[in-house]
């Protein structure tokens, strides 16, 4: 006998990353009806009929529905704090996309009303749900590398932005945006506080961005570790779509790349996105030296990409199960507030060209 009631659930912003959170909540077993919401009428309308759910341009229209338990925020980026803090205070449970507002003062809010509602919120690190990185914090935290002491991400990709998009007049930078998953990563395998930022851009090769088009950043952690995030936007092959062709075995040889290299004092481990691969190093000493071998390769099949390496369906499907259930959410608001504060620690590194210190941020 089930120990749950089905729920009620919205989702506020129906684009393509909406859309995703409608089709994992439609396929939830936890979840009996799905809402979408648009501030404009008419594309509330179509997209909502496009969506099969029920759509509505009127926030207050969720807001007060007592039957809805649970929203999903994917709405542009200014919006999060705004729709987060309402939803709280209505007596919703939220997961918002990151980043978890523009600045620090909108995050901040976001964990306050948290705090004084009581209410569920888990912000949107969807790699948390993804194998391959659930593979490594496994071996991690299993002590088969030892203590971490070196994070390295590589991530080189063509221009995707397009000419003339939001994203590509963005006065911001992607390091809230984009970035923040990866640096929310490096502090989940590191499970360590940062203790001081280094964040520096080349020139753009990409003319027509208002933001960095690259961002090069270092961080050293409380306990000693130390890690990298590299990220060149203009680096890979320009991706034109060839039905012929598998698009991540293409893409491994035209100079895209997503890898992180773990290495502590007993092993390392590598993924890799676009070789669809996991592996993992084992050290020992010898008379000689150090040896490093390769003791175990894990890796998945194109059908299984997205389970592996962005797993936003199953955090969603996840998501509903622990509201539905009454549980807690996986990863707490705050831990993804220090997340949030190393990308703004980022940023004002960039912007004033110094070290700066996590305790400022």
């Amino acid at each position: 006998m089930k120990n749950y009631d089905c729920i009620e659930v919205a989702v506020l912003g129906l684009g393509e990353m909406g859309q995703t959170h409608v089709e994992a909540a439609l396929a939830s077993p936890f979840v009996s009806r799905v809402y979408g919401y648009e501030p404009e009428p008419q594309r509330a309308a179509v997209r909502a009929a496009e969506l099969g759910i029920a759509g509505t341009s009127e926030l207050e229209n969720i807001l007060n529905n007592p039957n809805i338990k649970l929203m999903y925020i994917a709405s542009v980026n200014e919006a999060h704090s705004e729709q987060t803090v309402k939803a709280l205070q209505a007596g919703k449970a939220v997961l918002c996309e990151k980043p978890m507002g523009i600045n620090l003062a909108e995050a901040q809010r976001m964990l306050s009303a948290e705090a004084q509602t009581g209410s569920f919120l888990q912000i949107g690190f969807e790699l948390h749900y993804s194998k391959l990185y659930q593979q490594a914090k496994k071996w991690i935290t299993q002590g088969l590398i030892g203590t971490p002491l070196n994070c390295h991400c590589r991530y080189y990709c063509s221009e995707f932005h397009l000419k003339n998009t939001w994203r590509s007049r963005s006065k911001g930078t992607l390091i809230g945006e984009k970035l923040s998953h990866y640096l929310d990563l490096q502090k989940w395998f590191f499970d360590d506080i940062p203790e001081t930022v280094y964040s520096v851009s080349a020139p753009n090769a990409v003319s027509y961005f208002n933001h960095p088009d690259n961002h090069q950043i270092i961080t050293r952690y409380h306990r000693g570790g130390i890690a990298s995030l590299n990220f060149i936007m203009h680096l890979a092959e320009t991706d034109h779509t060839d039905p012929l062709l598998e698009m991540l075995e293409k893409q491994s040889d035209d100079g895209h790349c997503l890898q992180y290299h773990i290495y502590g004092d007993k092993g390392a481990i590598e993924t890799d996105v676009f070789h669809r691969r996991i592996r993992r190093w084992e050290f020992t000493d010898s008379p000689k030296q150090l040896v490093s071998r390769i003791v175990e390769s894990i890796s998945f099949p194109k059908e299984n990409d997205q389970e592996w390496f962005h797993n936003v369906r199953g955090q969603n499907l996840r998501i509903a199960e622990l509201v539905a259930c009454g549980l807690p959410p996986d990863n707490s608001a705050t831990n993804s507030y220090d997340s949030m504060r190393l990308c703004f620690a980022s940023e004002v590194s960039f912007r004033e060209n110094r070290i700066v210190s996590f305790d400022e941020i």
